[in-house]
């Protein structure tokens, strides 16, 4: 049997790069150069390190500003407003200022963040004007009211993940727009896509874990977005390199203008584009997805579209989340009632075995198998398709060696117990209820192979290729379609179904009670 990948497949190897992942990416020192960075005392508030650029915006040299109070450069009420989120400790909030700057003589607005720290804030800068966007303020509280709306109409979370694509890529302008899901194992998949005619076709398409590496997961916990105006830009140094109020380098984590790992502009530069902004979708305090935009030139959305475009990013988590809880619940009422039906057949007959294996209603339909065994007081019984007799007795001798005495479930057997290869026809998944795992005894519930199709965007066995350094690494420079087919796998195991799997053992050790004792 085939069918095409879902998104919890089981991929056979894991492409979470440990190498990438530990970078420490928040403490590069450096920034991108189309704003300015200043790191006050959260005490005196006076500039004691900034970035290599502040003349250019600020018309103000490094030597002059270092050290001296920032009252000195912005009006009283600026200073207040700032004194008054690092007493708040808002540094979460990240809703910005607006700051003026004397610039040559001449007042110049900035749009200012700040991150509260313990011993020091980050004030970052981005002259106001800089980035106008054809959307005036009105335009996109319309379309943020609008999309909502169409969000909430749509039937299935791959149609509102669609309709959020279409619909960001007309406000933002960009070139693509991707909707992309992460499976168990960290790789994404691109569940939506909105893009210009001629570019490269990424729908469907999964991607190596290794591409969005643990760290960068992470920092999407700290930042409302990410930014790459260009990536053809030279990074701008904080000075002094040590920050002088702590003896270390700056964490940057909050910092939406942080510098990007070199080896990332080659990945964008790889996928042919030159701008990219991307925003996290988190659901139950786990990192779902992200929704990923491209340019092939450069692109610098103003502050009010970023912000837009925060928001509808956190409305799509909330009614992507909505409409996967409301199938959770559909499935779990479904199951409920499959299981109410198998406990009476339970309970009217004497044997516990035959009440679970045989009858109308039976253990394959409440948990999905194709066949299913009784493994108590000596004897098997079965319904559907199981291995041998004998290949089951080592199976469980296997389990309660291996997994312990509680519920197990994988859809990947012959990865873990090379044995079952041999019948992974019936059994490349199962499922194991044990009723008293010392003495061997269990039910148990098989799924038969499902081969299942993946389209990865690249070789993902090359998604790092290492310099002979042991130090140095490049991306992939192709995303050309790489088909793998997925052996020996199940269709997975969803929480709603070991659910009920843990009430019907529960159900079967009482009655066993009741009738020994």
């Amino acid at each position: 049997m085939e069918n095409k990948a879902a998104i919890n497949v089981t991929v056979p190897k894991n492409y979470d790069s440990e190498f990438c992942g530990s970078i420490p990416l928040h403490l590069v020192n450096l920034i991108q150069p189309h704003g300015v960075l200043l790191v006050l005392d959260s005490e005196t508030l006076s500039i004691r390190q900034a970035s290599e650029n502040v003349e250019q915006y600020l018309g103000i040299g490094l030597e002059e500003l270092l050290e001296h109070e920032l009252a000195a450069f912005v009006p009283q009420k600026n200073v207040e407003e700032i004194k008054l989120k690092i007493k708040a400790n808002s540094n979460h909030d990240k809703i910005p200022l607006s700051l003026t700057f004397q610039v040559n003589g001449e007042n110049v607005a900035f749009t200012a963040l700040v991150h509260p720290k313990e011993e020091y804030v980050l004030v970052e800068l981005e002259e106001a004007e800089k980035a106008v966007d054809e959307v005036p303020f009105i335009g996109l509280y319309q379309h943020i009211k609008y999309l909502t709306s169409l969000f909430k109409q749509a039937e299935s979370s791959e149609a509102t993940a669609q309709l959020a694509a279409n619909e960001l890529k007309k406000l933002t302008g960009f070139d693509r727009v991707l909707v992309y899901q992460f499976d168990p194992q960290w790789n994404g998949i691109v569940i939506a896509q909105a893009k210009e005619a001629g570019m490269d076709d990424y729908m469907g398409l999964r991607f190596p874990a290794s591409d969005v590496p643990k760290q960068s997961r992470d920092l999407y916990f700290r930042n409302p977005y990410r930014l790459i105006p260009t990536r053809d830009y030279a990074p701008v140094r904080l000075i002094p390199i040590v920050n002088p109020l702590t003896q270390r380098f700056t964490d940057l984590s909050d910092c939406n203008l942080r510098s990007v790992a070199t080896v990332h502009l080659e990945y964008l530069k790889n996928l042919g584009i030159q701008a990219s902004m991307s925003l996290p979708l988190i659901i139950n305090n786990q990192l779902w997805g992200l929704i990923s935009c491209h340019n092939i030139a450069a692109k610098n959305p103003s502050y009010e579209m970023r912000s837009a475009l925060e928001l509808l990013s956190g409305i799509l988590s909330a009614q992507l989340a909505s409409q996967e809880n409301e199938q959770a619940i559909l499935l779990r009422v479904q199951l409920r009632s499959i299981h109410a039906r198998l406990l009476e057949q339970l309970y009217s007959n004497q044997n516990f075995a035959d009440g679970v294996l045989s009858g109308s209603t039976n253990i394959q339909d409440l948990l999905s198998l194709s066949g299913a065994a009784v493994l108590y007081e000596g004897g098997i019984w079965t319904s559907g398709e199981t291995p041998h007799h004998q290949e089951m007795k080592e199976l469980v001798s296997w389990i309660r060696r291996n997994k312990g005495t509680s519920l197990f479930a994988t859809a990947n057997l012959g990865k873990d117990y090379s044995r079952s290869v041999a019948y992974k026809d019936v059994a490349s998944g199962v499922v194991a209820l044990p009723i008293n795992a010392e003495q061997g005894e269990y039910i148990l519930g098989f799924r038969s192979e499902v081969l299942q199709t993946i389209s990865w965007g690249g070789d993902p066995n090359n998604a790092i290729q290492m310099e002979a350094d042991g130090k140095t690494y490049h991306p992939r420079n192709s995303f050309a379609t790489y088909q793998e087919t997925v052996k020996h796998t199940s269709l997975p195991w969803k929480e709603e179904e070991l659910e009920a799997a843990e009430v019907l053992r529960s159900a079967v050790l009482e009655k066993i009670i009741r009738e020994n004792y």
